[in-house]
């Protein structure tokens, strides 16, 4: 299901450009606040910013800071990037489609399509529907917040710098959302939980009996014709041009890039 890097933002991880038809300067019209602010993030220690805005009057792209904090390369206003959990998107899409096409419904439970898989500690897959998997009121609790997971695989030295090349199977995470009880009682509240979609990735793979990945190539990124985004799989490197991505996994400064560009 893919790399630990990538299941920690998304049941999924694609790949996407800052890149359009059209190119206008980074001092186009209407567009000077979005610049500014962008340089006022990087003034307050955010290494690099891409952004892209789409109007009546075409496709603006800019950058700011760097792409690089050991060379200081620049950032790229053409960089691709980790679309992270925006990839629940292209999920929730998948699904939609194949309700459309009969092949499941939104009110199927996880356990009418992976029976057996959601026991225990008061969690019950036969109470969750697909479409409370798909607006995060399934109740599950988010595998990322269980502290020996978090300690394990994302934080520090023994943590994330040691297992960041791991690749670790959907039950895994599954298992740790599991060994807590819910957070409450399914469809009554909502509660963002990177749980549901590893879920609505096995629901995806398990209807459609193939990966999730030829099911958003073949649905949604040919269709479309995102030439420019791809699935990433297990690999460390992103298609060129890109930037390093970085995150604040010590407390005090931007490290530990998730991506190492060639």
């Amino acid at each position: 299901m893919g790399s630990l890097a990538a299941a920690a933002l998304a049941a999924t991880a694609f790949t996407a450009p800052a890149q359009a038809s059209q190119d206008p300067a980074a001092t186009a019209p209407g567009h000077g606040a979005t610049q500014r602010a962008m340089d006022a993030a990087v003034r307050a220690g955010i290494p690099g910013v891409t952004a892209q805005a789409r109007d009546g009057r075409g496709v603006w792209k800019a950058a700011s800071g760097v792409g690089n904090m050991r060379t200081g390369e620049p950032r790229g206003k053409n960089d691709r990037f980790r679309v992270g959990s925006i990839t629940k998107t292209f999920m929730a899409t998948v699904l939609l489609q194949m309700e459309a096409e009969g092949r499941l419904s939104l009110d199927d439970t996880v356990d009418d399509h992976l029976p057996g898989l959601v026991r225990g500690n008061g969690n019950d897959g036969r109470k969750i529907t697909v479409r409370r998997l798909l607006n995060h009121t399934s109740g599950l609790f988010d595998y990322l917040a269980d502290k020996k997971y978090s300690e394990t695989y994302m934080e520090g030295a023994r943590g994330y710098l040691k297992h960041r090349y791991d690749t670790l199977p959907p039950e895994k995470h599954i298992r740790v959302a599991l060994s807590h009880r819910p957070l409450f009682k399914p469809g009554t509240k909502h509660s963002y939980s990177n749980t549901n979609y590893v879920l609505a990735g096995l629901i995806v793979e398990k209807v459609g009996k193939r990966t999730y990945e030829d099911e958003v190539r073949d649905r949604i990124i040919k269709p479309l014709g995102l030439k420019a985004t791809t699935n990433p799989g297990n690999s460390i490197h992103l298609p060129r041009p890109s930037s390093r991505g970085y995150s604040k996994l010590f407390r005090t400064s931007p490290t530990g890039s998730t991506t190492s560009p060639r």
